[in-house]
């Protein structure tokens, strides 16, 4: 249950904050500047009115949340040191002797009452306190996309399917012990794929109907659901497409010989460098495919939207024509590839980090070969320039996806017809002074991205899952914008708030300068 008011109680120690939290400590400024009431409005919904034993305030679990992912700290952490801080109490609105929740009951919390429709919310509310406070006045957005680590390691087939042998297992001998008695003989621990997979599809022959608890049933059901997307069981008589598990951590690349195994995170901030829009995508996630939903979801939040500020991953056809139509300007240098480029699969992407093509499956080409085609038209013959790219035999053969992209052969390739007749009138605007000037204004969302990494703890996801990291990412992207409101306020009053640069790139271009050096402070 709910308290709808608060309880009138009274401190021992009173006036004990205004001796030892500083005026000008970031906690209390934080305090003074945003407005905490609106979580109890969105989450009255979700707690029973009338029955059960009063619930604590969900706005105070809320701060907690907050100061765990200010200073990145574990719930453990954060609980014991609002014990003894007296600046995280404050925060907190407790008094000095109040005892400390139990660490548990945030992990509850989160798990409960933290919907992704709350995150966006959540996100929503500063974008809108701060149009309130009238420090939003640029009409503009910059996207860019950072990466997470997962906090596991990416596992093996061999690895996933041991996993889940055992797991079968242990079921087993809990609900149907007596199945235990035609188990094959298990693999040793340091056996190969090839092993692990004849045990399991004997494993499987061996139980095949005679399971019938219902736990054991959906063990077993997970192992052949693994054997039919390696591709080593049939359904129907056709092999079983691998398809990519969207809630899991996948690999992705930074460059062409530098992976990761994680998250993406897609970020879209104003100039005032407020975080705007924010989804979150497995690793192997392209990047061009994010810009109509991080507009979409800034305008939603109250943020006009009449440029967009991007790297060569974002003036995509569809992009072009989305932007085009809606009126807004494409601030983006074109990439040949990626906005005149005709892949004949339109399931392989370009991943622009690495220069290389994708394939459904994440891998990348190993090499790229171009050419120049020719082709017939009414209106006579026409020169395109081609590039072939062309993956590894050898991963395409144990790829789950054998069979459907790769047939067979000596090689596999992908071609990328370029046709550079197609977009004049965004290349006619990369000539403008405009478009080079405020080109230059993109710097910012890189050092928001260093915020977030190096002060947040957003290089290393938290929590399991794409479900754990969306919690991690909405909260993190939460306390950097109530940060800036309080640094905007600073500065909009005329104290001693200085913006985060001495001197910008775009009076640097102006001014002709060859060397930039650029303070960044929060």
């Amino acid at each position: 249950m709910l308290r709808t008011e608060k309880q009138l109680t009274f401190s021992n120690y009173p006036g004990l904050y205004d001796v030892v939290v500083p005026a000008d400590h970031s906690l209390r400024k934080i305090k003074e500047e945003i407005d905490f009431s609106f979580v109890n409005a969105l989450l009255e919904d979700s707690y029973c009115k009338n029955f059960g034993r009063p619930a604590k305030e969900p706005e105070m679990l809320f701060k907690f949340l907050f100061l765990k992912h200010m200073y990145a700290l574990s719930d453990e952490k954060v609980t014991d040191q609002a014990s003894y801080n007296m600046a995280f109490k404050y925060f907190l609105d407790l008094h000095p002797e109040d005892p400390i929740i139990h660490s548990s009951l945030l992990t509850k919390f989160r798990k409960n009452r933290m919907t992704e429709a709350l995150l966006e919310k959540m996100l929503a509310e500063t974008v809108r306190q701060a149009m309130e406070k009238g420090l939003i006045e640029s009409k503009a957005i910059i996207l860019d996309s950072t990466h997470s680590h997962s906090k596991g390691k990416a596992e093996t087939p061999t690895e996933k399917l041991k996993k889940m042998s055992k797991a079968l297992r242990r079921t087993i001998y809990q609900h149907q012990k007596e199945l235990a008695e035609v188990f094959p003989e298990k693999p040793k621990a340091d056996c190969s794929l090839e092993e692990e997979i004849a045990y399991c599809k004997s494993l499987l022959f061996s139980l095949d109907e005679k399971v019938e608890h219902e736990r054991v049933k959906k063990r077993f059901e997970k192992v052949k659901r693994q054997l039919e997307k390696v591709g080593v069981l049939e359904t129907n008589g056709e092999q079983v497409e691998g398809t990519e598990d969207t809630t899991e951590a996948t690999v992705g690349h930074k460059s062409q010989d530098e992976a990761f195994f994680g998250f993406k995170n897609h970020i879209a901030i104003n100039d005032e460098r407020l975080i705007t829009g924010l989804t979150v995508t497995t690793g192997r996630h392209g990047d061009t495919d994010q810009l109509e939903a991080l507009a979409k979801q800034s305008m939603s939040n109250g943020q006009p939207v009449e440029e967009i500020l991007g790297d060569t991953a974002y003036p995509s056809l569809d992009n072009l024509i989305y932007c085009e139509t809606n009126g807004i300007k494409l601030i983006a240098n074109l990439h040949p590839i990626i906005s005149d480029g005709m892949p004949k699969d339109p399931e392989f992407s370009f991943n622009k980090d690495s220069g290389m093509l994708q394939c459904p499956e994440g891998h990348l080409a190993l090499s790229c070969q171009p050419s120049i085609v020719k082709r017939k038209t009414k209106k006579g013959e026409h020169e395109s320039l081609c590039y072939k790219y062309y993956f590894s035999i050898k991963k395409c053969k144990k790829c789950p996806r054998n069979g459907t992209c790769y047939n067979g052969g000596n090689y596999k390739y992908c071609s990328i017809t370029v046709r550079s007749e197609t977009h004049k009138k965004q290349s006619e605007f990369e000539k403008s002074e405009y478009f080079q000037t405020r080109r230059c204004d993109r710097y910012k969302i890189e050092a928001k991205n260093a915020e977030l990494k190096q002060s947040h703890g957003l290089a290393r996801c938290s929590y399991t899952g794409l479900v754990g990291m969306k919690l991690q990412s909405y909260f993190i992207a939460f306390v950097a914008n109530a940060k800036r409101i309080v640094k905007l306020q600073e500065i909009k009053k005329g104290g001693d708030g200085k913006d985060s640069c001495l001197l910008t790139i775009r009076d640097a271009v102006k001014a002709g300068l060859e060397t930039v050096f650029i303070l960044q402070t929060a």
